[in-house]
């Protein structure tokens, strides 16, 4: 595993969830939609990460 990668990615996955929960709440004003986007967020990082954990992605 490519551990550098994988925090990486979760490094990454912080940004959307920073700007899209601070969209989402100016939006609704409702900590549900912010929630809702959260979680649809991990399970977009999750399905990357073992996608790339399983093909073994190679270090630069």
């Amino acid at each position: 595993m490519n551990w550098p990668w994988v925090v990486g990615m979760c490094i990454l996955s912080i940004v959307p969830g920073i700007i899209g929960g601070g969209l989402f709440f100016s939006i609704f004003e409702n900590w549900t939609a912010v929630i809702v986007w959260v979680i649809v967020l991990f399970c977009i990082l999750l399905a990357i990460l073992t996608k790339g954990v399983k093909r073994g992605i190679p270090a630069h």
